[in-house]
Order: C-alpha cells, then sequence, then structure tokens
C-alpha cells in the first residue's frame, strides 16, 4: 500500500479510469494538466477535467458507442487529447490514436482498418489534409475545436444527455489499439490491455523509487499517440499525482524548461543528442581556460562515478559543479531529477556526458508491443552501456539466435485483424521482439540492434548499423546518418550533412569514427546528401526512426556505385 496520499495503490486499479477517479476522489481541485494559453499557463483541475469528460462520454454513448467499439483521435498533444481520451475509455470504448502529422495513406489504412463508430479530429486544418477520405465518414466526425459545419466539444460541453452508462471494464480488456508502421510495411494495430499499461505505470514508479516522488512536473512534448508518451508521460504522472505541461512547440522547448522548472522529462535520443552537440559546440567557442574547466568537470564528473575523487580533486569538483554543472542544469530549469530515454538507443557517449554533467539520464528499452515498457536502468542503478534489468513482473529471455523475447502482463493482445502475424511474434506466449541482445553479468540487458537490420557481409561477418550511426552522428556537422553494406565486402554510409558544413572535414570526421570502430565496422566509402530524412518526405517514423529499405531503394544507384 503507497502511503502517499497521491499515489495509487495499483493493485486495486482494474482499469485506466480508476487512475483518473482515483485522483479526482483524493484532490479534486488540484491542477493535473496545464497548456500555454495567450503566453499564460492554464492549469485545468481534475474536478474541470471530469465535468468534461462525463459530457463528451455521454455524447458519444448517445452517439451509440458501445464496449470495445474503437473511436479514432486524430490530435496533437493537448488537454483535449485527455479528455478525450478518458471519454472514450470510461464508457469501455477504445481508443484508436493517429499521429495529428500522419499523411493520407496511413490515416486511410487507419481508418479502414479500425472501422471506428466515431472520429475525433482536432481542427479543420486536420480534416482538410485527409478531406478525401474523411468526407466519407462526415456523420462519425467530431471536432474538438469549433467548427459550424461539425459538432464541437464546445456544443457537447453545453448540452444535457441522460446519465451515462458505465460498463464493467476490467485488466484485460483492451484500452487502446496504437498502429505502428516500424522502418518498413503497413501499420499493424497493436491491441493493448488496460492491465498492460497499469503494469507499465507500475514499473516505472518501482523504478524511480531512489528519488522522493511529490510534487512532480511533467513536460510533455512528445505524441500522445505514440505508446511510450501515453504511458510515460500521461498516465503514469496521473497515478502518481503529478502536474503535467502540454509544450506548445518543440522550437518553444528552452523557454518551457524555465518556465516550469519540470523535475522529470521523458525524451527519444534525438533531444539529447541535439543538446549534447548544442553544449559542445557553445563551450568550444569559448576560452581556452574555460574549455579546459569543461573537460575538467567531465574528467571527474566520470571518475566520481567510479571510485572516491582525491581530497584536492574534490575540492575542485566542488568548485566546477557552481562553476559549470549548475550552469547546464539551469538551461533545464534547475529542478530537474531526472531524464528518460527511449525510443530508440540512446549513444553511450551522450548518456556519460549527461551524467558527468550532474544530470540523471535513464535508459529504457521497450516496444508498443510491450505495453511499451521492458527494462530500465534504475537510479540506484544506472549504466548507460545497457538498458538495464527487465521491469518488475516481467520475464525477459535471449533466444537461440539472440533474440530478445519478453512475457508479462505488459506484452500485446495481438495485432488487430492480423492472426497471422500475431501468431508469428508471440510464440509459446513469448513476445518475439525482433531485436538482439543480451544480459551483462549482472542481469542487464545489451541491445545489439534489430534483427531484421543485421548487415551479414559477403564475409560472413554480422555487424549491428546502430552503433556505427550514432558514432557518426555524435560529430556536430553530420546530422543524420545510415549504415549499407548486406552481402558486400564492406560498409559504406549516407551522411546528411548540417546544412552549413563543409564537406572537407567530413574526411577527418568519418577517420575519427573509425577508429573507434572494428576493422570489420570501419566505413570505407561514404555518400554527402544535404536533404535531410523527415517524417514529411516519407524517410522517417513518428519517432524520428530511418526507414532504411526507402532509403535504400531511393539512393540505390548512389550505394551501388560505392563499391
Amino acid at each position: 500500500m503507497n502511503q502517499d496520499i497521491n499515489i495509487v495503490d495499483y493493485k486495486k486499479i482494474s482499469n485506466l479510469s480508476d487512475l483518473f477517479q482515483f485522483q479526482l476522489k483524493k484532490t479534486p481541485f488540484n491542477n493535473f494538466l496545464y497548456s500555454r494559453k495567450a503566453n499564460i499557463w492554464k492549469g485545468y483541475s481534475f474536478s474541470e477535467l471530469y465535468q468534461k469528460i462525463i459530457k463528451i462520454s455521454s455524447f458519444l454513448q448517445s452517439k451509440n458507442v458501445r464496449k470495445n467499439d474503437r473511436v479514432l483521435l486524430i490530435s496533437s498533444n493537448r488537454v483535449e487529447w485527455f479528455i478525450s481520451d478518458m471519454a472514450i475509455l470510461s464508457i469501455g470504448g477504445i481508443t484508436v490514436p493517429s499521429f495529428s502529422t500522419n499523411n493520407i495513406d496511413d490515416n486511410k489504412f487507419i481508418l479502414l482498418d479500425s472501422d471506428p463508430s466515431m472520429i475525433i479530429i482536432e481542427n479543420i486544418k486536420i480534416y482538410k489534409k485527409n478531406i478525401s477520405i474523411l468526407s466519407k465518414f462526415r456523420s462519425k466526425i467530431f471536432f474538438i475545436d469549433n467548427n459550424p459545419n461539425f459538432v464541437s466539444f464546445e456544443n457537447v460541453y453545453s448540452q444535457k444527455f441522460s446519465k451515462i452508462r458505465i460498463p464493467k471494464i476490467n485488466k484485460k480488456d483492451i484500452c487502446s489499439i496504437i498502429y505502428t508502421s516500424g522502418t518498413s510495411g503497413k501499420p499493424k494495430g497493436v491491441m493493448l490491455s488496460h492491465g498492460a499499461i497499469i503494469h507499465n505505470c507500475e514499473a516505472a514508479f518501482e523504478l524511480l523509487k531512489g528519488i522522493r516522488i511529490l510534487n512532480e512536473k511533467f513536460l510533455s512534448f512528445l505524441p500522445l499517440s505514440h505508446s511510450y508518451e501515453r504511458m510515460a508521460g500521461l498516465y503514469f504522472p496521473l497515478s502518481i499525482g503529478a502536474k503535467i505541461y502540454y509544450c506548445e512547440s518543440l522550437d518553444k522547448i528552452n523557454r518551457d524548461f524555465l518556465d516550469i522548472r519540470p523535475t522529470l522529462v521523458t525524451a527519444v535520443p534525438r533531444l539529447y543528442e541535439n543538446i549534447f552537440k548544442k553544449i559542445n559546440s557553445k563551450f568550444e567557442k569559448e576560452s581556452f581556460l574555460v574549455k579546459l574547466l569543461f573537460k575538467e568537470t567531465l574528467r571527474l564528473g566520470e571518475k566520481k562515478r567510479i571510485k572516491k575523487l582525491f581530497f584536492s580533486e574534490k575540492l575542485i569538483d566542488y568548485f566546477l559543479e557552481h562553476m559549470i554543472r549548475n550552469k547546464i542544469k539551469r538551461i533545464f530549469g534547475g529542478n530537474l531529477k531526472t531524464f528518460i530515454s527511449g525510443g530508440a538507443a540512446l549513444d553511450p557517449d551522450i548518456g556519460n556526458f549527461f551524467l558527468n554533467m550532474g544530470c540523471n539520464i535513464l535508459q529504457g528499452y521497450g516496444q508498443t508491443e510491450a505495453g511499451p515498457l521492458i527494462s530500465c536502468n534504475s537510479l540506484i542503478e544506472n549504466k548507460t552501456l545497457t538498458v538495464g534489468k527487465p521491469v518488475k513482473n516481467v520475464l525477459v529471455k535471449i533466444s537461440s539466435i539472440g533474440e530478445i523475447l519478453v512475457k508479462g502482463e505488459n506484452v500485446m493482445k495481438g495485432y488487430w485483424k492480423n492472426q497471422r502475424l500475431t501468431e508469428e511474434t508471440i510464440r509459446n506466449n513469448w513476445l518475439h521482439t525482433g531485436d538482439l541482445g543480451y544480459f551483462d553479468q549482472k542481469n542487464r540487458l545489451i541491445i545489439n540492434g534489430r534483427k531484421k537490420d543485421l548487415i551479414v557481409t559477403s564475409g560472413g561477418e554480422n555487424i549491428s548499423p546502430q552503433k556505427i550511426e550514432n558514432h557518426l552522428i555524435l560529430h556536430e556537422e553530420i546530422e543524420q546518418s545510415i549504415v549499407f553494406g548486406d552481402s558486400k565486402p564492406y560498409l559504406v554510409a549516407i551522411i546528411v550533412l548540417k546544412k552549413n558544413a563543409k564537406k572537407e572535414i567530413i574526411k577527418e570526421k568519418v577517420s575519427a569514427t573509425n577508429k573507434k570502430l572494428n576493422a570489420t565496422e570501419k566505413i570505407r566509402k561514404y555518400l554527402i546528401i544535404f536533404d535531410q530524412f523527415t517524417y514529411e518526405n516519407g524517410f522517417l517514423t513518428q519517432t524520428l526512426k530511418i526507414k532504411r529499405e526507402k532509403v535504400f531503394k531511393f539512393y540505390k544507384e548512389q550505394i551501388n556505385a560505392l563499391y
């Protein structure tokens, strides 16, 4: 039993709606969600949110949405995203979230495949972008923002409805179908249960036992349509009575760090890479003395994580704590207890940089099919080369071919309307993740890469490209990189440069990277481009992972010319 008034007893929670009801009863007038309007942060209390949720739930039931019916939600992060999600879940519905930035083809597939009873759309911009498919479903469409041609949230808030009928909802019931395309192929509808996400929330709470969980503030900027942010950035904060602030946009994140002074932040490695490059770039422009102090801060930070400092070093470190580390911590508001990294592999050099600067960063591992949390480093035991030990009540084993297999309540029910793929992915109750890895001597999981991304050279060497790519993008001038070499005698890379970078220096940067690699991992030749891979041009997934197959097909002639 959790003694803290705002932390739920996870064992007594049957569904995600119970999490909200717990906080509503305990602290009805506490603010939970915040959004920025006219440069002022507006807070929404549990009581205020409840009144809105009840109205939306009643409206959905009046439109014959019943238990296990799907409701498609196309919206960016905002307070109404949570209101929509909670309204759907509280009547036993299934939320089908879709990224507001999804292209028409993805939205068409999700819409036709999920067959929703209702469609909640954020605004007219999204509607017009998808009008070719949405115009056929006008009677099912419900707008968040006001629109004269559609029913909107404001219309519903002013209406009266009969009392909602609340069905019995347990942990095994499906709460969401999350479509994930990965780096290739059509989207797959991952069916997650209420229990899977509740299980993840409890596991996250156990991981953070090293800090006193009290009055936490989360800054939310990753898309809520992704399982990572929905669990770690929404339902986990809800379960501990935290406050969530929705970042207006990524280009405003520096301002929001200073405004909000968050205590916990979840992000993908791309954010940490950008911060790492900006800080290093800033100190490179400083005087010789400041650069020397910066390097000494990193050296002493690394040393004291492994062994005790000498007395003289302690004095220097104390000075550097105030001169360098605190200056960097203030960039994030000064109250940050820990960063949490997930969604892709974090380069160990970047992880160690943050730790040496006195900023906690916990790297975790998961996938949508596992709710998503599988393993994570903890504040008590944190090694950036690993993704930590399996979380509470999750079993992990390594198959004979090195694939990571997972079993637990967090594992998905299967893929929506795809029994064949479900049976291929879950065999004998073990989720086959498609990721390669192994355990170290302390039972911490180390990821080798994706099974399908593994490069097998003509010499028979098995090479994971992610390790090499992570080394390349540590250089400030390199924005992105992707490595190829399957069935070839050596490896080549496509290197995406920043627009102001000079081609001439890349030879030096690749050479520096090669010094860190084994002979078979070295990059022999490369193609330099300046056009970034983005979601908009179809080369990135929504979680900023490069679509290897698509890049290879597009640049096939240039890649083959490197051999």
